[in-house]
């Protein structure tokens, strides 16, 4: 009997199945864990298939650090987007970077791990990663153009991206070992930052 030929919503959706199931392979297993055949026993498939979805086990990797990168900016922008005055959306995005790492620290390692192919190596990795990142700058972008900070909005998104992400890296890495944890890190680092691009003094508010 000739099998049902498979719609092109059929084929993303058991992508996404499968790439699903391999990051759940990856964070409680470990990397070495992930094969095609340990996949497709998890999915209830034959082991060839996977072959149909991903060309090798770099673009399955790849696959799952876009879900996750994309996964990261609707955490984060579904947490900001309640705020409506300007340096209250920054704090926002700031709070949802640091819940993000704590609610999801295997995915934050997906992303960010330096084993992995570069993001410029793949077309959709790096655009997922330029929607993250262009999202922090049209945040700072509002409160510039609002007047509560001053410079370029790229550079200081930089600045935060930097500051925020070698904090986070440090805290999924167990490395913050000399008495102050990444809450207690977070809020004044964001608040530093603020207070050299604040073009007046504004009331600050601590990220929780």
């Amino acid at each position: 009997m000739t099998r049902p030929q498979l719609t092109a919503d059929d084929l993303e959706a058991m992508r996404h199945r499968l790439t699903a199931l391999a990051l759940d392979i990856t964070i409680r297993e470990g990397a070495e864990a992930l094969t095609f055949r340990r996949l497709a026993e998890l999915a209830g498939i034959s082991h060839t298939l996977p072959y149909r979805y991903f060309d090798n086990k770099e673009a399955l990797v790849v696959a799952i650090r876009v879900e996750c990168t994309q996964h990261f900016e609707r955490f984060v922008r579904e947490r900001e987007q309640r705020c409506t005055q300007p340096l209250e959306k920054i704090r926002a995005l700031a709070e949802a970077y640091v819940e993000y790492v704590k609610t999801f620290p295997g995915e934050y390692q997906m992303i960010f791990a330096m084993h992995s192919p570069a993001p410029d190596a793949y077309t959709d990795l790096l655009a997922a990663r330029r929607s993250l990142f262009d999202h922090a700058v049209d945040v700072v972008q509002d409160a510039i153009d609002s007047g509560h900070l001053r410079g370029d909005a790229r550079a200081i998104a930089h600045l935060f991206w930097v500051s925020l992400h070698g904090l986070m890296t440090l805290h999924v890495a167990g490395q913050l070992v000399h008495g102050m944890d990444l809450d207690a890190l977070a809020q004044p680092l964001v608040e530093q930052i603020l207070s050299g691009a604040q073009a007046s003094d504004l009331k600050k508010k601590k990220i929780r």
